[in-house]
């Protein structure tokens, strides 16, 4: 079976057994846009010039979000870099098709979990595992310089080291040694680190709201006494 760069990486990003996501849900909604984009590139219908993405070839892929993507970049004429359309294309909705598409070929199934008996939560757990097992073991091969990179394996790898994802699926791995040939195999990729950028923008804004947010409460503290 045959699954875009996307599916791929929702597959790795969810726990096969409890079928909770493995990484912040909004981190893996850049994380998607980051695979349509890298998609869209591999694909040779679009390019990075002067640091900014533009189509280079309008053809449509035949895959729904790729090519809503490759209308928005073409009709763009303003010109923007990777992270920004990352950001700006990120959407819950995209994350649920690709989920709903993925219970739809049987990789994934949808268990409802009641939340405090309230609220519903869906769970994804692994239909069938065995998907999963050959995705990890060819992309454990190329780390491992058995198997010939791929654009795609290359590109997957990115993805999955910016939201550290590796952790969890090459645990047995030295840390110093796969992050080293991750960044060789992937040198020259632009979208993994557009992700890491816009997901460390976004935690930088959580974290001065939060501390802001302490420190205001610690002004009213004071000046109340």
């Amino acid at each position: 079976m045959e699954l875009s760069l996307a599916e791929q990486l929702v597959l790795l990003s969810y726990d096969d057994t409890t079928g909770r996501p493995l990484v912040p849900i909004n981190h893996l909604d850049f994380g998607i846009e980051g695979a349509v984009l890298l998609s869209l590139a591999n694909a040779g219908r679009v390019a990075t010039q002067r640091g900014e993405v533009v189509a280079i070839d309008r053809t449509p892929t035949g895959d729904l979000s790729q090519d809503a993507a490759l209308i928005e970049i073409a009709e763009d004429h303003k010109g923007h870099a990777p992270d920004w359309w990352i950001y700006h294309l990120a959407s819950p909705h995209h994350r649920q098709r690709l989920l709903d598409g993925l219970v739809t070929k049987g990789v994934l199934e949808r268990v409802d979990h009641r939340v405090m008996g309230v609220f519903h939560r869906p769970r994804y757990p692994e239909a069938d595992r065995a998907l999963e097992r050959s995705l990890v073991g060819h992309l454990r091969e190329v780390l491992d310089r058995i198997a010939t990179p791929d654009r795609d394996s290359v590109s997957l790898l990115s993805l999955i080291h910016t939201l550290m994802l590796d952790r969890h699926h090459f645990p047995e791995m030295n840390r110093d040694d796969m992050r080293h040939r991750i960044q060789e195999l992937t040198e020259g990729e632009w979208c993994g680190p557009a992700v890491g950028k816009v997901i460390y923008a976004m935690n930088m804004a959580l974290m001065a709201a939060i501390t802001g947010g302490a420190a205001s409460s610690s002004t009213a503290a004071v000046s109340a006494h």
